[in-house]
């Protein structure tokens, strides 16, 4: 266990300089940057701070940069009211631009649906919400719920069974790599990898 290590995720309740603090001295060996989330102006101030109090408490905690990679999100709802599903209901996935309710919801995926085949298992919401897929057509998938829960917008989709056809390195990724490039990041993160084909992108970039 020696050689375990305590990565923190900062945001906005944790940038607070008293904060840190007491999360450095309780342990955190390692600070996540998530580039899911703010602006880098916003994270240019967190690691700032993180290595001023670096400084001054001679510590080494080191910063990761974790990239938002390709996500497939939950679209909007009409009236943009969060949706309770319930156990065994049936619930449409749609990649058409529409305004989602309690029976049709619409996500991002914009290639063909028929390559999620019948019985394959969809993941809302990291993973607190599970529907079974019981048919599929090009724009539709027809799914029951098996572990229930409460659905907002703009929520992350997890398929982990399918080959998603996406490329692993969007623009955002692009630019926000050379953002932790000129702060000279200890780690990069990247989400959603399937193979080596997702990593070596991130490497040449690193090495330019």
């Amino acid at each position: 266990m020696s050689k375990t290590k305590i990565i923190c995720t900062l945001g906005p309740a944790s940038q607070n300089p008293a904060v840190l603090r007491k999360m450095i001295f309780s342990g955190m060996d390692v600070a996540r940057l998530n580039f899911s989330h703010g602006s880098h102006f916003e994270h240019q101030a967190r690691l700032d701070l993180i290595r001023k109090l670096n400084r001054r408490y001679r510590r080494a905690i080191k910063i990761l940069q974790d990239l938002e990679g390709y996500r497939i999100r939950i679209g909007r709802f009409k009236g943009k009211k969060a949706i309770e599903l319930k156990k065994r209901q049936i619930l449409i996935l749609t990649n058409e631009n529409i305004l989602g309710d309690k029976f049709i919801i619409p996500f991002d995926y914009k290639s063909n649906l028929k390559d999620i085949k019948t019985g394959t298992h969809i993941f809302l919401d990291d993973g607190n919400i599970e529907l079974l897929v019981k048919k599929s057509t090009e724009k539709y998938l027809e799914t029951e719920v098996i572990i229930t829960g409460v659905l907002k917008e703009n929520k992350g989709i997890n398929i982990p069974a399918v080959n998603l056809k996406f490329k692993g390195l969007t623009e955002k990724d692009k630019i926000d790599i050379q953002f932790g490039i000129k702060n000279k990041v200890d780690y990069i993160a990247q989400s959603f990898v399937r193979d080596k084909a997702d990593i070596i992108p991130i490497r040449d970039l690193i090495k330019e």
